[in-house]
């Protein structure tokens, strides 16, 4: 299928960038006692040497501040069955979970003292190197400090929706 380029509007680019697959995260925090999270997709690797990662969360997102006052940051990388917390910090309600939950067995706190989904497929403590302001969101680089990862399936964010990885494994082949 051939697509034409087209002056972006707010809209367009709303609906061509939802066709790229991207990590979903829970991006967490504290202030004083209060544990803060956020459910973002937009991850990305910034450098390996040192090591950077970029996130951005929305400028309303009430964690904002507490990211700052902080100066550091945990990022939990959900696992294919983990839309349920993926909608809470993301700020819908369920039945079965509020909005913004910290169920204490999914929990614990990693070597910054910051909260870590204990199911995440990947996990990264990150120390707050910047913060920029762009349009409606904020783009926050954290140098990663410690690193934890497992096996498991990633959950993805493609066209609105939650998604998974093709059942088939192409690791190792060529194409």
């Amino acid at each position: 299928m051939k697509s034409t380029l087209t002056p972006v509007t707010a809209s367009d680019f709303i609906r061509a960038i939802s066709r790229a697959a991207t990590p979903v995260t829970i991006v967490t925090t504290q202030d004083g006692g209060r544990r803060l999270g956020q459910t973002v997709s937009a991850l990305s690797r910034v450098s390996d040497e040192p090591a950077v990662l970029g996130v951005c969360i929305n400028q309303r997102s009430p964690i904002n501040e507490a990211i700052r006052a902080r100066g550091a940051f945990n990022i939990s990388v959900l696992g294919s069955d983990h839309g349920a917390v993926a909608d809470s910090f993301a700020g819908r309600d369920s039945v079965a979970r509020p909005r913004f939950t910290f169920l204490d067995e999914e929990w614990r706190h990693g070597d910054n003292h910051l909260p870590v989904f204990n199911g995440s497929v990947a996990a990264f403590e990150c120390e707050l190197l910047n913060v920029t302001g762009i349009g409606s969101h904020h783009l926050y680089l954290g140098e990663v400090h410690r690193v934890a990862h497992t096996d498991v399936e990633p959950l993805l964010h493609l066209r609105g929706n939650y998604r998974t990885l093709a059942a088939h494994n192409t690791e190792g082949q060529h194409q």
